[in-house]
């Protein structure tokens, strides 16, 4: 057992922590799990109170995975933001109440004796992409990850863009609209008040409550705050006119967002995550045919749009990625 475990020269423990669940596995160098798990955040127990159940499940994952913690080499971790990834500091996220100033590599590091890094969930996601996912074969990557909001990710050589003060990438956050819907960052027309999986729902939420008529309501039994993106969707393929409306309405704004990266960065790939991705052609054809219409031709040629392929895997192994390859950055 003891020269299996030579064999194996670095284990990594990547975590991807959200404000519902944490999802945690063991990989090693080649990109190998050796063992996942997936349980409650409990983030109404606050820093310390998360911080502990994540080392408890950690301690488990290991130990059933036949090591021991003096065998994981890092430890990395993708976190809300935004937060100071150098040091490893949470500087305040939405949906983990009471985080504020969180020296999370810190206590990860003191709890465990692992040497840790901790990133940007987007930034995790994105970069397990471009390790063993759809950006497996390329080395200039924008990647979206459509949810609640819009997160984003920039790989460029290579390499993540973090930016002056570690928080590049913020995606979501470019205006689209200067004058338009309010989100909850403070500004006005943020992109993912137009992309984003939230989107979807609620544009259709607006209209419904403006008198469209539609079967999103008989889907949702007449309770309009349960419609959902996928709601939206299942009627779409029922032939609805007002889904259809939204579904194209959010394909434009997605594309627009798109096409603003392709001809700022020239990259090699977008990737997209998120539930969305599920539809398929019904995304993904529509979408190329509007955002060539908005790009260069020399620029959109050499670009492709791509789903990604990890699913809730991304972001860790991306976390455990980056301790891997750009280890130096977090100063293990």
């Amino acid at each position: 057992m003891r020269k299996k475990k030579k064999d194996i020269k670095k284990i990594i423990a990547g975590i991807d922590l959200g404000g519902t669940n944490v999802y945690m596995l063991l990989i090693d160098s080649k990109g190998k799990i050796y063992g996942e798990k997936h349980f409650p955040t409990l983030s109404e127990k606050g820093p310390d109170g998360v911080i502990e159940n994540i080392i408890l499940q950690l301690k488990d994952v290991v130990k059933k995975a036949g090591f021991n913690l003096k065998d994981i080499w890092r430890i990395g971790i993708g976190s809300p933001g935004p937060l100071d990834s150098k040091k490893g500091i949470i500087f305040g996220a939405v949906n983990l109440p009471g985080w504020k100033y969180v020296k999370l590599k810190e206590k990860i590091e003191k709890a465990t004796g692992v040497k840790t890094g901790v990133d940007n969930d987007a930034n995790c996601a994105i970069y397990g992409e471009k390790w063993l996912g759809a950006g497996k074969n390329f080395n200039n990557i924008i990647g979206l990850t459509l949810g609640t909001g819009i997160g984003g990710g920039i790989i460029i050589d290579g390499k993540l863009i973090r930016g002056t003060n570690y928080n590049a990438g913020e995606i979501g956050h470019m205006s689209i609209n200067p004058e338009g819907i309010v989100c909850k960052c403070g500004a006005k027309g943020c992109y993912e008040q137009y992309a984003s999986a939230s989107a979807i729902a609620n544009f259709a939420k607006e209209k419904i409550k403006k008198g469209a008529k539609t079967i999103i309501t008989e889907i949702v039994k007449g309770d309009i705050n349960k419609i959902t993106s996928k709601t939206v969707y299942e009627a779409l393929l029922n032939n609805d006119k007002l889904a259809k409306e939204i579904w194209d309405e959010f394909i434009k704004f997605l594309a627009a967002g798109i096409a603003n990266l392709l001809n700022i960065f020239n990259p090699e790939l977008i990737v997209i995550a998120g539930g969305v991705i599920n539809a398929g052609d019904k995304l993904f054809i529509p979408l190329r045919q509007a955002v060539k219409k908005q790009t260069f031709e020399i620029i959109y040629n050499v670009a492709k749009i791509l789903p990604a392929k990890l699913g809730e895997r991304a972001g860790a192994i991306g976390a455990a990625g980056l301790m891997l390859f750009e280890g130096d950055f977090y100063e293990l």
